[in-house]
């Protein structure tokens, strides 16, 4: 499995590029909370206006994909959303609203999360330190309990890899 996460803006690109039938074979937008709207331009509308209305943060979101090795099968969607919801949780992202988008290309399945950055009760931006060892620990966490192989260059030494994680 292969996440890639960063801090970004320009929602409105990234929501007509996640949902870009031409690209992918099949797209299903599986989830949107922390929004009225229902759509995926609507909802990051309102979390961009959000942003500039409570602070002066530009990379109001936090985008992340998530790649599993096809050669493993496929995830089930719970699978899915535990992954996704440890990430939420070990990035500080609980509660906050978010976006979940599946894709298959070319026969390969992979999802998208999206998550607004910023907190309105708070009125400021999460912040997001060390997000990509961050991912790299929920990775091999899940990997573990879910009995998949990792690329070497997720673990720490060779002792961890023959461990299994």
């Amino acid at each position: 499995m292969i996440p890639f996460g960063s801090q970004r803006a320009l929602g409105q690109d990234l929501a007509t590029h996640l949902l870009n039938a031409h690209d992918n074979e099949t797209l299903e937008l599986a989830q949107v909370r922390g929004s009225v709207a229902r759509d995926l331009h609507g909802a990051f509308a309102e979390w961009e206006a959000v942003a500039h209305g409570l602070t002066r943060c530009r990379n109001y979101l936090y985008s992340l994909s998530v790649n599993p090795d096809p050669a493993q099968g496929r995830l089930t969607r719970e699978q899915y959303l535990d992954y996704i919801d440890r990430v939420e949780d070990r990035l500080g992202l609980s509660g906050q609203p978010r976006a979940v988008i599946f894709h298959i290309k070319h026969g390969r399945e992979h999802c998208h999360v999206v998550w607004s950055r910023v907190d309105a009760e708070e009125g400021k931006a999460r912040h997001l330190a060390f997000d990509h060892e961050k991912l790299m620990m929920v990775t091999r966490e899940f990997a573990r309990d879910h009995g998949l192989r990792l690329p070497d260059g997720y673990f720490r030494d060779k002792g961890e890899r023959d461990k299994g994680g």
